[in-house]
């Protein structure tokens, strides 16, 4: 395995330079006890010499490549999708890769063949997969369920496959180093480079500004997961995860002092939010008036951007009042008047500063309406 391997690494030097340094990161390891021939997570690269031994030459090769284009888009390395199980991880991993990126000589599942939409991303794949009445239990070709009394060999593929994975910061921001300094993508092409760079942007901590928000944002729908039962109380309690209404607003100031870089991170933070349960969310683009209204169902890539005026935060905090909605999350850089608060005014407000000056220098009026945080930016 290693001469198969380093040969291939060598000609990928030239020919794929994301997927030849994104290997370089992980240490080639024999593992004899899984069903797949190549899973990967922290830092290693593992496969199994008796399933690879069988593999020729050409598909040895493209199980590298889907290993390595798992591994930019760092499914490995980010946050478990909540109430999701490793199956379902597993098999979510493969949806996104067979939806965006063809392997002719491997059988990677594709969203069609589990009855889901096309173009949604990993959470989301990993959520719907587990609420099927099979959940990740892997179905052969003609779409009956195999059984061997249990688990059948597709199922324990997909949980081997996610065996290793676990949240790891630093591996995440090494990866990301590839993806930024790529300029020539070989196979992968524009579409699939794109989807690797939309996961550079912003985030903030969902988690924490539904804490600070009234109850009612949080949707009283619950469903079942398929999780391994409590040791102590087995399946009395049964895991479960919260999907989240769309009673929040998230306001994106458009004014002409936003720049066009920070309007990206802005859409960013927006894409992060649907990896904590949101089914949609609803987002206004404002300047000093209310340019945009959208109902947005996943994560975007491009966006049109209407405005470019002054800013006026009256305009969606009025908005918000008007339309009842439970909590307002409002993106800007804060240069504007501080805005009058409607009586009767009982919507959560979060206002999220593009960096730390600003937040420095309207920290003090914003607090008087809600709650301030600062974007984190993934580089």
């Amino acid at each position: 395995m290693q001469e198969r391997y380093t040969h291939i690494l060598e000609r990928w030097f030239i020919t794929e330079p994301p997927l030849f340094q994104v290997l370089c990161i992980h240490e080639l390891v024999q593992n004899t006890h899984m069903y797949c021939p190549l899973r990967s997570g922290r830092k290693k690269l593992e496969y199994n010499p008796e399933i690879v031994r069988e593999m020729s030459d050409d598909a040895l090769e493209e199980a590298l490549r889907a290993e390595a284009v798992r591994l930019l888009l760092k499914h490995p390395y980010e946050r478990r999708p909540e109430g999701c199980s490793q199956k379902a991880m597993g098999l979510a991993s493969n949806l996104v890769i067979g939806d965006n990126y063809k392997h002719p000589r491997l059988r990677i599942e594709t969203p069609q063949d589990r009855g889901l939409k096309s173009g949604m991303n990993y959470e989301w794949y990993a959520r719907a997969v587990e609420m099927m009445p099979d959940g990740p239990d892997c179905r052969n070709n003609n779409g009956s369920t195999e059984e061997d009394g249990g688990d059948s060999p597709s199922s324990n593929i997909y949980r081997d496959l996610a065996e290793l994975w676990d949240e790891d910061e630093l591996t995440v921001q090494m990866i990301n180093e590839v993806i930024n300094s790529t300029k020539s993508w070989g196979s992968l092409g524009g579409n699939f480079a794109e989807l690797l760079q939309a996961s550079l942007k912003a985030k903030i901590n969902w988690r924490n500004i539904f804490a600070g928000f009234r109850a009612s944002i949080i949707s009283s729908k619950r469903k079942l997961t398929r999780m391994r039962p409590n040791r102590r109380t087995g399946f009395d309690n049964m895991g479960s995860i919260r999907l989240f209404d769309t009673k929040l607003l998230v306001a994106v100031d458009v004014s002409g002092s936003i720049s066009t870089e920070s309007l990206k991170y802005f859409y960013g933070v927006i894409n992060s939010a649907f990896r904590y349960g949101f089914e949609s969310i609803d987002v206004i683009q404002f300047d000093c008036g209310v340019r945009t209204v959208d109902n947005l169902k996943k994560v975007i890539k491009d966006v049109a951007v209407i405005g470019r005026g002054g800013t006026s935060f009256q305009e969606p905090i009025n908005y918000a009042h008007e339309k009842g909605y439970d909590g307002l999350v409002i993106l800007t850089d804060g240069y504007a008047p501080e805005p009058d608060i409607p009586e009767g005014f009982k919507t959560g407000i979060l206002w999220v500063c593009e960096n730390e000056s600003c937040l420095s220098h309207h920290k003090e009026w914003m607090e008087k309406s809600g709650r301030t945080c600062v974007m984190q930016i993934v580089s």
